[in-house]
């Protein structure tokens, strides 16, 4: 019991003790749970990658997903249904689709800046995960299903923001199961049937006209299954497009507040990431060519990515008996692990609690073991969005630092929030000063 509510109340800080005592192997009771923890990411490779059919996802973390969230590629369990969902998926993420999709994200991010620019003229402070978070949820809605009916917009911006905050209370002291009418139960599952409601129209929408926008969503209707000539059923477009639409903008909003963050703590940085940015893009607005020459801006995001990693928790069962550093998995264990701690592991990171986005200039991520960094996750289950993401981040830091320096309103470190994903303890709050381009 005592590991239990150590592990939920701190579990980063416990888990780094864990390791520091007993090692890159270890374990601990969760509950009635015997848990195998592993950190090295030999250990974390072999469970993902060499012997990932011996490790399936069938662990409560996953069942609750799949409560949550449906039977979407990121929640489904394994096997023939999630190979079938794999091969229809894969084609929505080619560098073409995304790049068409960039179009929607490049408006979203034209509008929201245009904002942006009358609360720096009256010198307004800004919550940099507070305004992350709107600008993802509308890129993402834009991108993925071209949601652009404004009062729809902000209704579905309403019912997400609950869904999150009643989650993360939920996360933070899980008590009582959701299925219970508790009031924050009751305002979540209210919430989640008007995402649900709002999607179902969106996919009506798009079945009527039968038009492709260039969203995700068309792409899905549109593709078949080569092996079995089968299109997705509406429940699944919409399990689909709910996974997406809640991981793409959670994730996606953190990993960016890090980065302002990181930018404002760190100056000689952010005048790096500028001087890029004005010397690919002289002064014209960003596309999603440009983000392949953004190449220190790409080393910030991944080093933000390193030390703040959204997937920072990872959990798998062992179907047979195995043996990983020497220890016997008999079947049927829980396997856990950590890449926020695989990510500072001392044998592969120097001064790993150190911010450094050199770390990952194209000559030293050639000699780094490729094991040692998973901000996507690994294996045959490693994140299909993976190149979404990466271009919505630098297509936003790109359009903000031509605008705008970047300074913190306060000095004061702040700390990762353990829950779903790794957000700020405490807001992060920034205020944007109006830069001169031309002079850089």
């Amino acid at each position: 019991m005592r590991s239990t509510m150590s592990f939920r109340r701190a579990p980063l800080d416990w888990l780094g003790n864990l390791f520091t005592t007993y090692g890159d192997v270890c374990s601990f009771r969760l509950a009635t749970n015997r848990i195998v923890v592993l950190n090295h990411p030999h250990h974390v490779k072999h469970v993902l990658q060499q012997k990932a059919g011996n490790y399936n996802r069938s662990t409560m973390a996953h069942k609750m997903a799949r409560n949550l969230f449906g039977q979407g590629l990121a929640t489904v369990e394994g096997g023939p249904e999630w190979r079938r969902q794999r091969r229809l998926m894969q084609p929505s993420f080619h560098y073409q689709r995304v790049a068409s999709m960039s179009e929607h994200m490049l408006a979203v991010i034209r509008a929201r800046l245009d904002q942006w620019d009358e609360l720096v003229a009256s010198n307004e402070v800004i919550n940099t995960n507070e305004e992350m978070r709107r600008l993802t949820l509308r890129v993402v809605a834009r991108a993925l299903f071209a949601l652009e009916e404004e009062k729809v917009v902000d209704r579905f911006a309403q019912a997400i923001d609950t869904i999150d905050r009643e989650l993360t209370a939920y996360m933070q002291m899980p008590l009582l199961p959701l299925s219970v009418p508790t009031a924050g139960h009751r305002r979540f599952w209210s919430s989640h049937q008007i995402v649900e409601e709002i999607i179902d129209y969106v996919i009506t929408k798009h079945l009527l006209d039968e038009v492709d926008r260039g969203d995700l969503l068309s792409m899905l209707i549109q593709t078949v299954d080569e092996e079995t000539g089968e299109r997705m059923s509406n429940e699944q477009l919409r399990d689909q497009v709910f996974v997406m639409l809640f991981a793409g903008h959670e994730t996606g909003a953190n990993v960016l507040t890090w980065v302002f963050y990181r930018l404002g703590l760190h100056p000689d940085v952010q005048q790096r990431v500028q001087q890029e940015v004005d010397n690919e893009l002289a002064g014209r607005p960003p596309t999603i060519a440009d983000c392949s020459k953004l190449v220190y801006t790409r080393t910030v995001v991944d080093e933000a990515q390193r030390m703040y990693p959204q997937q920072w928790q990872g959990w798998r069962r062992a179907l047979e008996d195995d043996e990983i550093g020497g220890y016997r998995i008999p079947a049927g264990t829980d396997i856990f692990f950590s890449p926020y701690h695989m990510h500072r592991h001392p044998d592969f990171w120097e001064d790993p609690d150190e911010f450094r986005p050199d770390r990952f200039i194209p000559e030293e991520t050639a000699k780094r073991d490729r094991s040692s960094y998973i901000p996507f996750g690994s294996g045959p289950h490693v994140c299909i969005g993976n190149q979404f993401a990466m271009s919505e981040m630098l297509l936003i830091i790109a359009s903000t630092v031509q605008r705008y320096r970047v300074e913190l309103a306060s000095r004061e470190l702040v700390a990762p929030k353990q829950l779903i994903t790794l957000g700020p303890d405490k807001p992060i709050n920034v205020r944007l000063m109006p830069r001169n381009r031309r002079s850089g």
